[in-house]
């Protein structure tokens, strides 16, 4: 055999190892959006009773932020409440000045972001996945089709063309989930940077 089709053989055996992980990781994804979507459904009812007629603009009308009493920030969803209550303690310890607050705020936004990453990298892998467990059974298909078992070349097919639908399934439920949750955490952070410049406007009406 000729160095040329060692290597041809190999990298066709290669590509048959290749072929047991990427039907498990396609079973990985599949699970992943089922998690991502219960998930989203959830945080969805959850914002909707702690968001019912909220709006971060009437709850700072005529109130400040640093002191705010406890029976003010119960009316706070969860991650604004929480934001609060970190700033009220740095202003208590006299590090909010300095850049402690806007080291807070960006903390508070990366943390948003990155929650987002694992159904960003769905909505890539999964159809790369896809691909992959259809070429696979393709080069079999080939081969089988070479000698005459059709049989086997149709389940092959079968196969391949499963994957390539599992595969795009998952990326696009996964950018559907993206797209939800990103919006959201849009809104998370456009409601924390106006309290911030509510900060600092109450920290430089106190300084001077």
């Amino acid at each position: 055999m000729s160095l040329l089709g060692i290597l041809e053989s190999g990298l066709f055996a290669l590509g048959q190892v290749l072929r047991f992980p990427v039907m498990f990781l396609l079973w990985v994804c599949v699970a992943a959006v089922c998690f991502m979507a219960g998930a989203c459904v959830m945080e969805f009812l959850a914002r909707r009773n702690q968001r019912s007629g909220f709006n971060i603009k009437l709850w700072l009308q005529d109130r400040p932020v640093l002191s705010t009493a406890e029976e003010h920030l119960a009316n706070l969803p969860p991650l604004l409440k929480h934001f609060i209550e970190k700033v009220n303690k740095l202003n208590s310890d006299n590090e909010l000045q300095g850049g402690g607050l806007e080291h807070l705020v960006m903390e508070a936004e990366e943390q948003l972001k990155h929650e987002l990453n694992p159904s960003k990298m769905l909505i890539k892998v999964a159809p790369s996945l896809g691909l992959l467990g259809t070429l696979i059974p393709m080069g079999v298909s080939l081969a089988a089709m070479a000698a005459g078992d059709l049989e086997a070349m149709a389940g092959q097919m079968v196969v391949a063309f499963t994957t390539t639908i599992i595969g795009l399934a998952c990326g696009t439920a996964a950018y559907v989930i993206n797209l939800v949750r990103q919006s959201w955490a849009s809104e998370s952070i456009r409601e924390l940077r106006f309290i911030a410049e509510r900060v600092l406007s109450e920290i430089s009406e106190s300084s001077s």
